[in-house]
């Protein structure tokens, strides 16, 4: 039995200490995902919560077959999705900001700093397609599997494997655009 399971073992068996854990040693990395699929730290924050009383009140419809991680995303996919319906996100903002990001871009030969390859690369990451940048943050900021991503995704393994290399390929073009080639 590895550690999570102990952990949700106690959760069960009604003590604290058993959520407390997994809340503890898992808010981070589901608060990366959420802020980065939503952009925004309060409504990130806020959703960490929901998740997190989703699982507990779900607690009882945890496969153990499954790692907790990963059922835990697919909560934090399933609170965003609602999010952003109930927000009624239109995907026309994806053309708003690519004009205005192209009115940033410096000289193309600029020497770029590890932070400010950093900062255009999530720049680029936040151009994708939403679905595309689910699975690239599940997979890249989760270490989430593409077998578990497809569970969570409630899709095909290989739709998941395609959005990803759709999402690498967007990235790289984006980079291209910016004056940065080369990254793999």
């Amino acid at each position: 039995m590895n550690e999570d399971q102990k952990l949700f073992d106690l959760w069960l068996g009604g003590k604290p200490s058993g959520f407390s854990g997994l809340y503890d040693k898992y808010k981070n990395r589901v608060f990366g995902f959420l802020l980065r699929m939503t952009g925004d730290r309060e409504i990130a924050e806020d959703l960490l919560q929901e998740t997190f009383l989703a699982a507990l009140r779900n607690a009882d419809q945890f496969d153990r077959s499954r790692n907790f991680l990963s059922w835990l995303f697919g909560i934090a996919h399933k609170r965003t999705i609602d999010f952003f319906r109930h927000a009624k996100v239109e995907s026309d903002h994806k053309e708003d900001a690519e004009t205005a990001i192209g009115s940033k871009i410096e000289a193309p030969d600029q020497q770029l700093s590890n932070q400010s390859l950093r900062k255009v690369i999530n720049e680029a990451v936040e151009e994708l397609d939403p679905l595309q940048r689910e699975v690239f943050l599940l997979r890249e900021l989760g270490g989430v599997a593409f077998k578990e991503i497809a569970v969570i995704m409630d899709c095909p393994i290989n739709t998941a494997l395609g959005r990803m290399r759709l999402a690498l390929k967007n990235i790289r073009k984006e980079l291209k655009k910016r004056g940065i080639d080369g990254v793999q």
